[in-house]
């Protein structure tokens, strides 16, 4: 039996609880994910054991409301631009990922969230037109945030809810988004997945079984939610991400 310390059960914990985030919310799992592993491990590392658990989690969460297939080929023609757009920011995102120090990416991060979520509880909330110039420039950003940070539905709800799409719509989007960041990843990040040690790979095998279990209670609980609620969930799971990012992003300054 692999030797698992104390950090190592915390990581596990909380990837549940990222999983029962992500059932709810529609998204939160790479996040968390990511953000306690980065406690104790590199970056690099934390994004590389995030992406095999999230690719599958994101294909459960695809079925919303209908068939994989479906809800692919009809949110793909909906928000082609965006996906596209995505996909190139995600290719810059992951190169820029190599290049710059954690502290600042994490800075960065944190203080846009928490300033977001401000704009949206004032009067001056920030609204965006449902055109194809602003999908196509929402898209990017969100791909290479997504890419950096591996928050990138963090950004992809700000262009969201600042559309007034509904919450089935937003689970869908978020995850397909998701989706195509992390197929990216795994082609970049492929040979530092294949140097995870044994004990590492245990725990990949014990966070994917566990994390399908709690993504699926967590939908239930969504499936609850009036669309108000499920709004005031979403900024307050965004503002304690941007709390988080900030303070490990000033911790290692």
């Amino acid at each position: 039996m692999f030797d698992f310390e104390t950090h190592d059960w915390i990581i596990v914990v909380f990837f549940v609880l990222g999983a029962l985030l992500h059932g709810i919310a529609g998204f939160g799992y790479p996040i968390v994910g990511t953000a306690i592993i980065a406690s104790f491990y590199p970056l690099k590392i934390a994004v590389a054991m995030v992406i095999v658990p999230c690719i599958i989690l994101n294909l459960i969460m695809l079925r919303t409301g209908g068939t994989i297939i479906g809800n692919m080929i009809k949110y793909g023609k909906e928000y082609f631009w965006l996906f596209v757009m995505s996909f190139l920011g995600g290719l810059v995102g992951v190169r820029l990922l190599l290049l710059f120090p954690d502290s600042y990416l994490k800075i960065f991060l944190g203080v846009t969230l928490i300033v977001y979520i401000a704009t949206q509880y004032s009067r001056f909330k920030i609204k965006f037109k449902k055109d194809k110039l602003t999908m196509s420039i929402a898209g990017f950003i969100v791909g290479v945030v997504g890419g950096v940070t591996n928050a990138i539905v963090a950004f992809l709800m700000i262009y969201l809810l600042g559309t007034d799409r509904q919450k089935q719509d937003m689970v869908i989007i978020n995850n397909m988004s998701i989706l195509i960041t992390k197929v990216i990843q795994l082609f970049t990040l492929t040979p530092l997945i294949m140097q995870f040690s044994q004990k590492q790979m245990a725990m990949l095998g014990i966070v994917i079984a566990i994390s399908m279990f709690f993504v699926y209670l967590g939908s239930k609980i969504r499936n609850r939610l009036s669309q108000e609620v499920f709004g005031h969930v979403i900024s307050v799971v965004l503002f304690m991400l941007g709390i988080y990012a900030l303070i490990q992003g000033i911790r290692i300054l």
